[in-house]
């Protein structure tokens, strides 16, 4: 029988709640230099923009640059990271030479970009057993750009929505194993990397029962996430994890915001991905997600990209896709989907994607109870039509 009295969960509460504003006081005190100043981001800042022109090549004097940038390595080649406590929640940190074992930085371990750093293959090592992991790092490549400043405070959102007890026990939100803020900014996934969503939109085998799949769990995530108080930013096609059982992974978002609800205005600071034209007012709301959502939705029906200049270009892309279309924005190569179930699903997107009126985009709860009831009546007419045979 449990006899932990309410008093001590307040107090184990806010344990890890001071274990992650521990992080953030540290961070306003150290600022961004002691992880942008480091070998590591000139040595891998070339391996990742090989094509490039260098832009020290730009600047006035390169060499006083580069002199001013080994200087300031030097100074913080022995800096102290060290931060108590080291515990989030459940999750340990790891040191440096830790996070160095569990993965390779060069070209060989890297999986892809993230919408601020990148994803490596990585081990995880308990004894004797070994298992697959995946790091992700906040970059500070040199030479650093200046919308990179607030990844500290993007790092710390992230450790935070992974370790509160009332998110991160959803199905498809990636599952935090260790973070690392010693020398890099760093965590690792408890997961074996699989695939993305980005990879299969375009093919043949990913037909209409898994995208709706898709659809629904993506729904579910962000519905659940909002009934937490919780604002997600942004999430791209290439941040979410697909297996072969058609099971989704969320790894990556925008600017996750905490204890937010409908009404909570969250100025922003920096954009990060694409994001709803409402954000132009300098604030996003829970339903800027719904947009985000949209746009997701609609790349999974019309088996298209849609590539576009922005979001408003997007809004008249779409439109005229759907006049032109025999069944809306759901690409002709689904015969299954019938024109009824194509204008349900069409008009549930236009939905999310309002770009004039914010407030009328459906909830994410919505969101999920009309794709739940859109796939039953496709089930329940395909039971019919069986019957009738």
């Amino acid at each position: 029988m449990d006899m932990t009295t309410d008093g001590e969960m307040r107090d184990e509460e806010e344990k890890k709640s001071v274990s992650i504003e521990a992080i953030r006081k540290k961070f306003t005190e150290w600022g961004f230099s002691p992880y942008a100043f480091q070998m590591y981001n000139l040595d891998e800042g070339s391996l990742v923009l090989p094509s490039f022109p260098h832009p020290l090549n730009k600047r006035p004097n390169p060499d006083l640059y580069m002199n001013y940038f080994l200087k300031e390595c030097k100074r913080y080649e022995s800096f102290d990271f060290s931060i108590e406590p080291m515990i989030v929640g459940e999750v340990k940190h790891c040191s440096y030479s830790e996070l160095d074992k569990m993965t390779n930085y060069k070209n060989r371990g890297e999986i892809q970009k993230t919408l601020t750093g990148r994803l490596f293959h990585g081990t995880i090592v308990e004894g004797t057993v070994t298992r697959p992991a995946i790091v992700k790092t906040w970059d500070y490549l040199f030479p650093m750009k200046p919308e990179c400043a607030p990844r500290l405070y993007k790092f710390c959102d992230e450790i935070k929505l992974l370790t509160d007890e009332r998110a991160n026990k959803h199905p498809n939100l990636v599952k935090l194993y260790r973070y690392c803020f010693d020398t890099r900014l760093a965590v690792v996934y408890d997961a074996k990397f699989t695939g993305v969503l980005s990879n299969v939109l375009l093919a043949d085998d990913f037909g209409w029962d898994d995208r709706m799949k898709v659809a629904t769990q993506l729904a579910d995530l962000f519905s659940w996430l909002h009934e937490k108080g919780i604002a997600f930013g942004y999430v791209s096609d290439s941040c979410i994890m697909i297996d072969e059982e058609v099971n989704i992974k969320v790894f990556d978002f925008g600017f996750v915001s905490n204890n937010v609800n409908e009404d909570t205005e969250i100025p922003v600071e920096v954009r990060v991905g694409w994001e709803g034209p409402d954000i132009q007012n300098g604030k996003r709301t829970m339903k800027t997600d719904v947009y985000i959502f949209g746009i997701l939705l609609l790349k999974l029906i019309a088996k298209n990209a849609f590539i576009c200049a922005g979001p408003y270009q997007l809004d008249l892309c779409a439109i005229d896709e759907a006049k032109l279309g025999k069944k809306y924005l759901v690409h002709e190569c689904f015969k299954e989907v019938d024109y009824s179930n194509a204008f349900e699903i069409t008009r549930l997107a236009f939905l999310c994607l309002n770009p004039d009126h914010p407030d009328k985009r459906p909830t994410m709860k919505d969101v999920v109870y009309a794709l739940k009831m859109m796939q039953r009546g496709v089930k329940k007419r395909k039971r019919d039509e069986n019957e009738a045979e």
